[in-house]
């Protein structure tokens, strides 16, 4: 081919790694790099795909999976025309990159600084964490990540907040809301003065209280597995782990 495929979604992309991070090893701030094969086909899609590095997580190289199944392109060129392209891909899990992830360009304008926010009342919103669980989901041990945006006030009140990657349940992000609101923050500070500022901020629902690294909070029971519907796909080049692969839009 004259001229590789290119990936046109990366917005997408970055709020499906935080997505798909299993919980338990965002909780314990461990992550890691997945490479993955992509079949991109003559209209860019990527129709499938197989685990060409594997990290030392099965669960990252199934969420990696997931994070490829998204993944949409400019398609490869040969001759001039679209073609057909096996691409490899790198996926990285990182705790600390997770809030940035969720802060993409269209959302609300984030203010620079020379001192972060930082989280005061841990304690309290662990708290508000467990009073705050949609019994019916704990019950079922439904959990999830709901990453927001945060607008944090010169006074270190969370003033307002957004949803930016949604758990899946409306039950879920309304509850990391109530959370949220909860929250009191040392100020940001720009030039030694206390300034209002935008800030993701993720929560995890998994039932017994937790820390989560890089100022997120979670509750924890038991780890959520990773689950996924596999189907044949055509052979890649290489690949190392052939279980994990997914079949588009289904996990």
């Amino acid at each position: 081919m004259e001229v590789p495929p290119v990936l046109k979604n990366p917005t997408e992309v970055g709020a499906m790694i935080v997505q798909a991070y299993p919980r338990d090893l965002f909780a314990r701030g461990e992550g890691g790099r997945v490479e993955v094969w992509v079949h991109v086909d003559s209209a860019g899609n990527g129709t499938s795909g197989a685990v060409k590095t594997p990290s030392e997580q099965d669960a990252l190289d199934c969420a990696a999976m997931q994070v490829a199944d998204v993944m949409e392109y400019d398609p490869a060129l040969d001759r001039g025309l679209p073609t057909e392209a096996w691409i490899s891909e790198w996926v990285e899990f990182r705790p600390e990159a997770v809030a940035s992830t969720a802060l993409d360009p269209g959302g609300p304008p984030c203010e620079p600084w020379d001192e972060p926010p930082e989280l005061l009342n841990p304690d309290d919103v662990g708290r508000w964490l467990e009073r705050s669980y949609p019994p019916e989901l704990r019950a079922r041990g439904v959990g999830g990540l709901v990453v927001l945006r945060l607008q944090i006030g010169e006074l270190g009140e969370v003033m307002a907040y957004e949803v930016s990657v949604s758990s899946g349940h409306e039950a879920l992000d309304d509850a990391a809301g109530i959370v949220a609101m909860n929250m009191r923050y040392r100020p940001a500070k720009r030039l030694g003065r206390p300034i209002s500022v935008w800030l993701g901020q993720p929560i995890v629902f998994m039932t017994q209280q937790t820390p989560v690294p890089g100022g997120g909070v979670s509750s924890r029971d038991r780890p959520m597995g990773c689950r996924m519907n596999l189907r044949m796909t055509p052979r890649a080049p290489t690949r190392e782990k052939p279980e994990c692969r997914l079949r588009r839009g289904v996990c």
